[in-house]
């Protein structure tokens, strides 16, 4: 079975292809701007598609021969609403027979990215095609969550309320959930499935967790929305439009500082067959991987 993998260098592709060309589909890996084709030929995919994926007449190239795809929708990217339509409209006129979506947790929530997922969901639930709907929490990355604590002591977060709980996901226990979706198909057409890990934590419950894994002292530090802009796109262009990015920056902040993020890990576990990754799990390997198995 060929099987669209759009994002395809992103965090979850990186992990999601090669269980997918382990379990013998031939992935042909999507991304919105070249360069990167060897590493994904590398990860894979029997083929790289390059282009603008928001274009339904693209998106419908891209998918041309396929019979599944898993859409990614880019963060933050201006175009990730119209991404999700031309993915509909493209997998309708081709045939495709199954669409595996990457949705949120919570998707009603007061947040812009969740509502556009959730006009996703709704998009393919009006088109007949057969679906899955994945809604993840929050994922744990190293990057987010490990190396700053290994470089600063520190463990920055940007809500500003560290009373907030929120739930965390490994990518590792997200991609073995998407391969086994594409994998059986037709036992997983038209459901929705939250996806959360097992612990529900504070900032400053997970600088414990950190504290206990390295062995130093790690202490949570609250910044700002602009904090975050700040650090995530420290290289953008002076006077380069970043309004859509700091609008859903703003909105997720937001919300965060307000509420809880919180999910249930029983229909991960479920569809793992196993018990999900604990955060400290999650740490203790995302250490051991940054720092060689020596510390810092």
């Amino acid at each position: 079975m060929k099987v669209l993998v759009t994002a395809a260098y992103g965090h979850q592709g990186k992990l999601l292809i090669p269980k997918l060309a382990a379990a013998g589909f031939d992935v042909r890996g999507a991304r919105g701007t070249p360069g990167r084709d060897e590493e994904v030929l590398r990860l894979g995919a029997k083929e790289v598609f390059v282009g603008d994926l928001s274009d339904p007449e693209v998106y419908t190239e891209a998918l041309d021969g396929c019979e599944a795809v898993y859409h990614i929708g880019p963060g933050a990217h201006p175009r990730e609403l119209a991404m999700g339509y031309a993915m509909v409209e493209a997998a309708k006129k081709v045939g495709v027979r199954h669409v595996v979506l990457l949705s949120l947790l919570q998707p009603f929530i007061d947040i812009i990215q969740h509502r556009y997922k959730l006009d996703h969901e709704l998009a393919l639930v009006k088109s007949g095609l057969n679906f899955t709907a994945l809604r993840p929490c929050d994922f744990m990355t190293p990057e987010v969550y490990v190396a700053p604590a290994m470089h600063t002591g520190t463990l920055p977060f940007f809500h500003e309320d560290d009373s907030r709980v929120h739930s965390y996901l490994s990518l590792e226990d997200l991609t073995d959930v998407a391969a086994k979706v594409l994998i059986e198909g037709s036992a997983h057409y038209f459901a929705t499935y939250e996806l959360a890990g097992p612990d529900k934590l504070t900032h400053a419950g997970m600088a414990q967790i950190l504290t206990r894994v390295m062995g130093r002292e790690i202490t949570p530090a609250p910044g700002t929305a602009d904090d975050l802009i700040n650090a995530l796109w420290a290289d953008r262009e002076p006077g380069s439009d970043f309004s859509h990015q700091e609008d859903i920056i703003r909105s997720i902040m937001a919300w965060y500082k307000q509420y809880d993020f919180v999910g249930n890990p029983r229909t991960l576990e479920w569809l793992l067959g196993r018990p999900a990754t604990t955060f400290e799990q999650f740490a203790t390997k995302a250490y051991a991987d940054l720092s060689g198995g020596k510390g810092v």
